[in-house]
């Protein structure tokens, strides 16, 4: 018999372990040893104390012009942290930043290398999180092969993590999108299984959201056939008790997950519901029948602390919708919800810092020095007062009350320390709050809410037509035309109305033009400029003119040695010239991108370089009238994968190398080549024609059984594959092999030349 279990992140299994999960949220604890937790960072603190303050300051000030929609000002100055602070962990967090900020502009290119930055970083859950931002972005770009990549990266390396979850429900999407159906379904039944690292201390979980109860053990398996359900109980210190049923998560016959809602209120047992109050704990427990060292009916305790996450805000007089602004002499309304906070049967209160505050300029003479040419102006507080909230109802979490901003004429009005709230015009509202215990721990946590002041009538709408008057709004504005030029010519090209195509490249063109025309004459943004260029050979690839393409490519890289879009002008010259008659050029071109510093683009080049030495064998091949050497071809293709295997263009390669070991015969190499594919890519877009190898290979070396398995498993994971008739037809023909019907013609199936992956 096997002990019940939950997967840790660590590969040794513990004894037992519960697995409670609230909304979004999975938690493992473990009774066999605890966590060490993430390793220190190295060096002395008080050395880099300043530096750290200064980057975290600087990121700080940007956030906050950004959150004011200064954002040409807030990028630069975020942008400025990882240049001017290289070693400063807040570089982490502005690379996050800029990235989160071009996803919500739909810039997915450039969010992602940012993400791709944080790699570096020694914190686990912010790289975690950047392999999903990563993943997200390729996902709503559509590229699904390099989603799969980044999001399994997070499910193999993170699975501890929230994210982890998430990227479960990703891939599924994916795979939905692509229609296949079973791996989508797979996928998706494992969001909600993935779990944290056993920590030390408290375990906490989010009061007032559903609770989840997953438990692993193999033996259930048995109780399930016969009928029966695990269950799990469920008691809160102060005396509710509900018992919930488990079912089986996935179809591997070992997880099984139950669930209750959460609530704030007095303890009401056996009625569905898991009352608590503020600081409850929650025992859960659970019998295991049969333990590895023999004993039965053994139970299994685990205990968790229900927290509440606290928000704030000025809201309207109903305490239901969040204003932005508050008018002076009147009631601002305030709100806070924190279940913590509920104790007792009656109506609870609690207290609130609010206090107004203004910005000034500094002081020509101040002391500045080149880390604060960004900080034109400071807050200053104006006028505090604490406010008293009481909750709504016996047992509700919601805390409300009011405060009436006086407006003041005169700084000689304003009495600080009095019950009055002073204000002034151009003021801010700042309601504080601390939350105690959150789902992020029980340190001590600041939640604020801040609303303008308003003072006088509302203004009748004013409509105002805005002209662009400046060279860098006129250069960005052409440049965002040009992308839509870009986009509707590739369509038109896509669906063959070249004509058309054309057209709308040109028009795109002219906008481009314009914007490179402009930067000769004024400085424009260099980022404005290479996102130009790369606009312009994309447009020109549109119109098929190619040598044009490749001359714009070699003048950004003169202009720009060291720009970032190099690696990508390099190899669009390398796949110009791969389709020109001079192949061996390409490959000097994609050696070039392979030996930058840093390149996103490796993998392509060095497997565009398989790709190049695979067609002049081929060629050679041809006009020798004799079988193609693809040796040279395979070499490339294997260093590749072994290169660079997180990247999708190692699957590819390594089905090219499976289509040799075919066509050369050598099907017990071409097998365990294709067990190593389904092992490391299991959401490969390739993987129905790596089947049907399989399906080949297996039958070739007599070995029925798991061909007839590899033929069943394509048209189970793959019905609409264009390849699932042939799958069919051999699986016709082993099923009459094996049972005895004689021999039977086999389909053509084996990939040869150029023909093979449509084979």
């Amino acid at each position: 018999m096997r002990n019940a279990e939950c997967g840790v992140r660590s590969g040794i299994r513990n004894p037992f372990a519960l697995c409670l999960l609230p909304f979004a949220f999975c938690l493992a604890v473990s009774w066999a040893m605890a966590g060490e937790g993430p390793p220190k960072a190295k060096g002395d603190p008080a050395e880099d104390a300043k530096t750290e303050y200064r980057a975290a300051d600087m990121l700080k000030r940007g956030i906050e012009l950004l959150e004011l929609k200064q954002e040409e000002r807030g990028l630069k100055l975020i942008s400025s942290v990882p240049r001017m602070f290289p070693n400063a962990k807040a570089r982490f967090k502005a690379y996050l930043v800029l990235g989160q900020h071009h996803v919500e502009k739909r810039n997915y290119e450039l969010a992602i290398k940012q993400f791709r930055y944080l790699a570096d970083s020694e914190d686990a859950d912010q790289q975690a999180e950047a392999l999903y931002q990563e993943g997200i972005c390729h996902y709503n770009l559509n590229n699904f092969d390099k989603a799969f990549m980044a999001l399994r990266r997070v499910t193999n390396e993170f699975p501890w993590s929230v994210y982890a979850n998430e990227a479960f429900y990703y891939i599924g999407q994916c795979h939905f999108k692509l229609g296949r159906w079973s791996k989508a379904v797979e996928a998706l039944e494992k969001v909600g299984t993935s779990v944290p690292t056993n920590t030390q201390g408290e375990t906490l979980a989010e009061a007032g959201q559903r609770l989840f109860v997953k438990i692993f053990d193999r033996d259930l398996v048995v109780l399930i056939t016969l009928g029966g359900k695990p269950k799990a109980t469920l008691t809160t210190a102060r005396g509710d008790k509900e018992e919930v049923a488990l079912e089986p998560l996935g179809q591997s016959g070992e997880f099984y997950i139950g669930s209750v809602p959460t609530l704030p209120g007095e303890p009401k047992p056996g009625d569905k519901l898991l009352q608590i109050v503020g600081g409850d704990t929650v025992s859960v427990e659970t019998v295991d029948a049969n333990t590895e060292s023999g004993k039965r009916n053994e139970k299994r305790l685990a205990t968790i602390k229900m927290v509440s996450t606290a928000s704030v805000g000025f809201t309207d007089g109903a305490y239901r919708e969040y204003t932005q602004g508050i008018f002076g002499d009147g009631e601002a309304f305030i709100r806070v919800k924190d279940l913590d906070r509920d104790t007792t049967a009656k109506k609870d209160e609690i207290a609130v810092k609010v206090f107004t505050q203004y910005k000034q300029e500094r002081a020509p003479e101040a002391e500045r020095t080149s880390l604060d040419f960004a900080r034109e102006e400071e807050t200053v507080v104006r006028d505090t007062v604490q406010v008293k909230l009481v909750e709504t109802e016996p047992h509700s979490g919601i805390f409300v009350g009011t405060v009436v901003p006086r407006v003041a004429v005169d700084k000689a009005e304003v009495n600080q320390g009095d019950a009055k709230l002073s204000a002034m015009k151009g003021d801010e509202l700042v309601v504080e709050y601390l939350d105690e215990a959150h789902i992020g721990g029980t340190d001590t946590r600041e939640v604020r809410a801040t609303a303008k002041l308003l003072i006088g009538q509302i203004q009748d709408v004013k409509i105002e037509h805005r002209e662009v008057d400046t060279l860098d709004l006129k250069a960005r504005k052409n440049l965002i035309e040009a992308k839509i030029y870009l986009k509707l010519g590739s369509i038109f090209k896509e669906v063959g109305l070249q004509k058309q195509a054309t057209e709308k490249a040109a028009e795109g063109l002219d906008r481009v033009d314009d914007v490179i025309r402009t930067s000769t004459k004024a400085s424009l943004d260099r980022s404005l400029v290479e996102e130009a260029f790369s606009v312009k050979w994309d447009l020109l690839l549109v119109q098929d003119r190619m040598g044009e393409a490749i001359a714009v490519c070699r003048t950004l890289t003169q202009l720009f040695p060291d720009s970032t879009l190099v690696d990508r002008a390099l190899l669009k010259i390398g796949q110009a010239r791969m389709e020109t008659d001079k192949p061996h050029e390409a490959i000097g071109i994609f050696n070039a991108v392979i030996s930058l510093p840093k390149s996103d683009l490796k993998a392509e080049a060095q497997y565009s370089i398989g790709k190049v030495l695979e067609r002049v064998a081929n060629e050679h091949a041809k006009q020798q009238q004799r079988d193609p050497d693809l040796s040279q071809a395979m070499t490339a293709y294997k260093k590749c994968a072994e290169s660079y295997p997180d990247s999708p263009f190692a699957g590819d390669a390594l089905e090219q190398i499976a289509n040799y070991y075919i066509l050369a015969k050598d099907y017990n190499r071409a097998i365990e080549l294709m067990e190593r594919v389904f092992q490391d890519y299991p959401d490969a877009s390739f993987l129905d024609r790596m089947l049907l190898k399989w399906v080949i290979a297996a039958y070739r070396v007599g070995n029925l059984a798991v061909a007839k398995a590899k033929a069943e498993q394509l048209l189970a994971e793959y019905p609409n594959s264009p390849l699932a008739p042939k799958a069919r037809q051999f699986q016709e023909i082993i099923e009459k092999k094996m049972s005895g019907g004689g021999e039977t013609p086999e389909p053509k199936a084996e990939p040869k030349g150029e023909e093979k992956k449509e084979e």
